[in-house]
Protein backbone atom coordinates (compact mmCIF):
# COMPACT_ATOMS: atom_id res chain seq x y z
CA UNK A 1 0.00 0.00 0.00
CA UNK A 2 1.28 3.43 -0.69
CA UNK A 3 2.35 5.80 1.65
CA UNK A 4 -0.66 8.41 -0.11
CA UNK A 5 -3.01 5.58 0.97
CA UNK A 6 -2.35 5.27 4.09
CA UNK A 7 -2.03 8.63 5.01
CA UNK A 8 -5.65 9.37 3.01
CA UNK A 9 -6.74 6.02 5.38
CA UNK A 10 -5.27 7.57 8.60
CA UNK A 11 -6.62 10.89 7.79
CA UNK A 12 -10.57 9.34 7.26
CA UNK A 13 -10.26 7.10 10.43
CA UNK A 14 -8.74 9.87 12.81
CA UNK A 15 -12.32 12.34 11.18
CA UNK A 16 -14.55 9.24 11.70
CA UNK A 17 -13.44 8.89 15.58
CA UNK A 18 -14.04 12.80 16.16
CA UNK A 19 -17.43 12.51 14.49
CA UNK A 20 -18.29 9.81 16.69
CA UNK A 21 -17.04 11.25 19.84
CA UNK A 22 -18.86 14.88 19.35
CA UNK A 23 -21.92 12.27 18.35
CA UNK A 24 -21.59 10.61 21.65
CA UNK A 25 -21.49 14.29 23.62
CA UNK A 26 -23.95 15.43 21.82
CA UNK A 27 -26.44 12.83 23.16
CA UNK A 28 -25.29 13.21 26.86
CA UNK A 29 -22.24 10.84 26.92
CA UNK A 30 -20.07 11.42 29.72
CA UNK A 31 -16.77 13.02 28.92
CA UNK A 32 -13.85 10.75 29.45
CA UNK A 33 -12.83 10.71 33.13
CA UNK A 34 -10.18 13.22 34.10
CA UNK A 35 -6.04 12.16 34.36
CA UNK A 36 -6.35 12.97 38.11
CA UNK A 37 -9.40 10.43 38.01
CA UNK A 38 -6.24 7.54 37.24
CA UNK A 39 -3.78 8.66 40.18
CA UNK A 40 -3.00 6.40 42.91
CA UNK A 41 -1.28 7.03 46.22
CA UNK A 42 0.45 4.32 47.48
CA UNK A 43 -1.87 2.71 50.06
CA UNK A 44 -0.12 3.55 53.53
CA UNK A 45 1.07 6.42 55.29
CA UNK A 46 3.08 9.34 53.80
CA UNK A 47 6.94 8.81 54.67
CA UNK A 48 7.17 4.84 54.77
CA UNK A 49 8.50 2.85 52.43
CA UNK A 50 7.61 -0.94 52.68
CA UNK A 51 9.47 -3.89 49.82
CA UNK A 52 7.37 -4.60 47.23
CA UNK A 53 7.42 -8.24 47.88
CA UNK A 54 5.68 -9.35 44.45
CA UNK A 55 4.77 -7.03 41.27
CA UNK A 56 2.63 -6.86 38.59
CA UNK A 57 3.23 -10.13 36.80
CA UNK A 58 5.14 -11.61 39.48
CA UNK A 59 6.21 -15.23 39.35
CA UNK A 60 4.47 -16.48 42.23
CA UNK A 61 0.43 -15.59 42.46
CA UNK A 62 -0.07 -12.25 40.26
CA UNK A 63 -0.51 -13.85 36.88
CA UNK A 64 -3.42 -14.21 34.92
CA UNK A 65 -6.42 -11.51 34.58
CA UNK A 66 -7.42 -11.53 38.63
CA UNK A 67 -4.09 -10.61 39.92
CA UNK A 68 -2.15 -9.84 36.68
CA UNK A 69 -1.54 -6.18 38.12
CA UNK A 70 -0.81 -6.64 41.88
CA UNK A 71 1.29 -5.50 44.49
CA UNK A 72 2.28 -7.17 47.34
CA UNK A 73 3.57 -4.84 50.03
CA UNK A 74 5.40 -6.04 53.24
CA UNK A 75 3.82 -4.09 55.71
CA UNK A 76 3.17 -6.13 59.37
CA UNK A 77 0.10 -7.34 60.76
CA UNK A 78 -2.47 -4.78 62.02
CA UNK A 79 -0.76 -1.81 60.33
CA UNK A 80 -2.25 0.93 58.82
CA UNK A 81 -4.16 0.66 55.53
CA UNK A 82 -5.13 3.64 53.47
CA UNK A 83 -7.21 4.46 50.79
CA UNK A 84 -5.51 5.24 47.66
CA UNK A 85 -8.06 7.49 46.14
CA UNK A 86 -11.34 8.70 47.32
CA UNK A 87 -14.67 6.76 46.92
CA UNK A 88 -17.47 4.67 48.23
CA UNK A 89 -16.50 1.17 50.06
CA UNK A 90 -18.29 -1.16 48.23
CA UNK A 91 -17.59 -4.36 49.88
CA UNK A 92 -15.91 -4.37 53.40
CA UNK A 93 -15.48 -7.99 55.36
CA UNK A 94 -14.77 -11.59 54.35
CA UNK A 95 -14.47 -11.72 50.38
CA UNK A 96 -16.55 -14.39 48.83
CA UNK A 97 -13.59 -15.32 47.36
CA UNK A 98 -12.18 -17.44 50.26
CA UNK A 99 -8.12 -17.15 49.22
CA UNK A 100 -8.67 -13.14 49.75
CA UNK A 101 -9.39 -13.29 53.18
CA UNK A 102 -10.41 -10.02 54.50
CA UNK A 103 -10.63 -7.84 51.68
CA UNK A 104 -11.89 -3.89 51.33
CA UNK A 105 -13.06 -2.65 48.14
CA UNK A 106 -13.25 1.04 47.21
CA UNK A 107 -15.09 1.97 44.11
CA UNK A 108 -13.78 5.25 42.47
CA UNK A 109 -14.93 8.27 40.35
CA UNK A 110 -13.58 6.42 37.43
CA UNK A 111 -16.11 3.80 38.10
CA UNK A 112 -12.32 1.63 38.87
CA UNK A 113 -12.24 -0.28 41.90
CA UNK A 114 -8.62 -0.41 44.35
CA UNK A 115 -8.58 -3.84 46.13
CA UNK A 116 -7.31 -4.46 49.75
CA UNK A 117 -6.99 -8.28 50.67
CA UNK A 118 -5.27 -10.51 53.32
CA UNK A 119 -6.70 -8.09 55.78
CA UNK A 120 -6.94 -8.59 60.05
CA UNK A 121 -9.80 -6.29 59.77
CA UNK A 122 -11.64 -3.61 57.94
CA UNK A 123 -12.72 -0.90 59.52
CA UNK A 124 -15.59 0.70 57.20
CA UNK A 125 -18.91 -0.76 56.02
CA UNK A 126 -20.13 -0.81 52.46
CA UNK A 127 -21.86 2.25 51.64
CA UNK A 128 -19.29 4.66 53.27
CA UNK A 129 -17.56 7.03 51.54
CA UNK A 130 -13.81 8.04 52.65
CA UNK A 131 -11.28 10.45 51.44
CA UNK A 132 -7.87 9.48 49.69
CA UNK A 133 -5.39 8.46 52.99
CA UNK A 134 -8.09 7.70 55.34
CA UNK A 135 -6.85 4.50 57.15
CA UNK A 136 -9.71 1.51 55.58
CA UNK A 137 -8.31 -1.77 57.41
CA UNK A 138 -5.46 -3.27 58.75
CA UNK A 139 -2.73 -5.48 57.35
CA UNK A 140 -2.76 -9.48 58.03
CA UNK A 141 -2.56 -12.48 56.88
CA UNK A 142 -5.66 -14.05 56.17
CA UNK A 143 -7.38 -15.94 53.37
CA UNK A 144 -4.20 -17.40 50.83
CA UNK A 145 -1.26 -15.79 52.59
CA UNK A 146 2.03 -16.92 53.80
CA UNK A 147 3.20 -13.86 55.56
CA UNK A 148 1.47 -10.31 57.16
CA UNK A 149 1.08 -8.71 53.70
CA UNK A 150 -1.15 -6.38 51.36
CA UNK A 151 -2.08 -7.39 48.22
CA UNK A 152 -3.29 -4.54 46.55
CA UNK A 153 -4.27 -4.03 42.82
CA UNK A 154 -7.05 -1.78 40.73
CA UNK A 155 -9.85 -4.06 39.40
CA UNK A 156 -12.87 -3.57 37.33
CA UNK A 157 -15.58 -3.50 40.22
CA UNK A 158 -18.11 -5.70 37.85
CA UNK A 159 -15.46 -8.78 36.76
CA UNK A 160 -12.48 -8.33 39.23
CA UNK A 161 -10.10 -8.50 36.42
CA UNK A 162 -6.92 -6.35 37.36
CA UNK A 163 -6.38 -3.14 35.72
CA UNK A 164 -3.40 -1.58 34.79
CA UNK A 165 -2.15 1.37 36.98
CA UNK A 166 0.57 3.12 38.25
CA UNK A 167 0.97 4.29 42.01
CA UNK A 168 2.64 7.60 42.34
CA UNK A 169 3.35 7.83 38.37
CA UNK A 170 5.12 4.93 38.28
CA UNK A 171 4.95 1.07 38.36
CA UNK A 172 7.40 -0.09 41.51
CA UNK A 173 9.08 -3.54 40.98
CA UNK A 174 9.38 -6.37 43.04
CA UNK A 175 12.20 -5.67 45.69
CA UNK A 176 11.96 -1.92 45.40
CA UNK A 177 10.96 0.10 48.60
CA UNK A 178 8.20 2.76 47.30
CA UNK A 179 7.92 5.60 50.01
CA UNK A 180 4.12 6.97 50.02
CA UNK A 181 3.13 10.70 49.85
CA UNK A 182 -0.25 9.43 50.71
CA UNK A 183 -1.48 11.78 53.98
CA UNK A 184 -3.55 10.61 56.34
CA UNK A 185 -7.25 12.22 56.01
Amino acid sequence: MSSTVKKALRTVSATAGAVVAAAAMAVGAAAPASAADYYYELPYPAGEAYEVTQGPEGTYSHTGPYNEYAWDFGLPANYEVSAAQSGTIVYSGWSPYEANGIEVLIQHSNGLCTQYIHLNRALYNAGTWVPQGRVVAWSGSTGNSTAPHLHFQVIDCNTRVSQYAEVQGWVPPTGSWPESVNTRA
